[in-house]
């Protein structure tokens, strides 16, 4: 940073101290509320063109990075950290870019003055537990989804375990790494439509996912607690239904040749096309299995 621009920097007097894993426009958000002004004038203040601080969340550029460095007293890998600059291009559509639709109670209830702060892991997809302190995520109730759903927390919990390792994977995740399938992919895969088995047409025809064949009982727990209208809101499911998807990411990661292969033979015509895009690499998601014969 040359001199001049060090002069143009307007220095805050006061900087609140981040918390664990919070997310940029949390945390300039608190400092609105500390200074009492609205964020468009903060940001102002700051010399920032950006239509809202939310923005800054998915990469701010690095001359963004500098200034918000200089203003707040820290190094510009600081601020991009704090924001999912360094997230793949195949995770950002598990980024919520809304409000939260979950949070820490943990984290929350613990939680510095100035405003209520909104961590990282709580509006990104594949998170069921806090980064900050480990905590079960749960759902925040809103409008369109009830919190009714809380109630059933323990419907997939023998499979907890297997679903914390379907989270680590996503933290493992790296762009470029051809010998590893995405878990982003796997996960869109899972959900697609499969043909269900004729003892489950004795009731009915009712929809189906991939995901119940490494997950047994999901489609049944779906349909029976009348869970089916939350699974429209994919990627960001309720923590209820993301734990058994994060579970059967695990199981498919575990072997991804042979499971994927088993798959794509249950996979309904309406979902062929798209799954065969991932298996051969046009998905960017599985080019460790475009060698595989149809």
């Amino acid at each position: 940073m040359t001199p001049a621009m060090r002069r143009s920097i307007n220095s805050l007097p006061v900087v609140l101290k981040p918390l664990p894993d919070e997310l940029l426009s949390s945390w300039l958000a608190r400092h609105a509320a500390f200074y009492e002004v609205g964020n468009r004038r903060l940001l102002g203040h700051l010399g920032l063109e950006t239509p809202c601080l939310e923005a800054l969340d998915y990469g701010p550029s690095l001359a963004q990075q500098i200034v918000l460095a200089g203003c707040l007293r820290c190094e510009p890998a600081r601020i991009a950290a704090m924001s999912h600059a360094e997230a793949c291009n195949d995770v950002r559509r598990l980024i919520r870019r809304a409000p939260p639709a979950q949070r820490c109670q943990t984290c929350t209830e613990s939680a510095a003055s100035y405003g209520a702060p909104i961590l990282k892991s709580w509006v990104q997809g594949w998170r069921i537990t806090c980064r900050a302190c480990g905590t079960r995520l749960i759902d925040i109730a809103s409008d369109t989804h009830t919190g009714e759903i809380a109630q059933y927390k323990d419907l997939f919990g023998t499979v907890w375990e297997r679903a914390c390792e379907g989270e680590a994977a996503f933290e493992q995740h790296k762009a470029g790494d051809r010998d590893v399938p995405s878990p982003a992919v796997l996960m869109r895969l899972l959900l697609l439509p499969r043909w269900p088995d004729p003892s489950e047409l004795r009731e009915g025809y009712r929809p189906s996912r991939l995901l119940n064949t490494v997950v047994p009982g999901f489609d049944e727990a779906v349909h029976r607690h009348g869970f089916e209208r939350h699974m429209v809101r994919q990627p960001f499911l309720p923590i209820l239904l993301r734990t058994a998807l994060l579970a059967g990411l695990a199981t498919v990661m575990r072997d991804p040749v042979r499971m994927v292969t088993d798959l794509r033979r249950q996979t309904r015509l309406g979902g062929r096309q798209r799954f065969e895009a991932l298996e051969s690499g046009r998905g960017r998601g599985l080019p460790f299995l475009s060698h595989i014969g149809s």
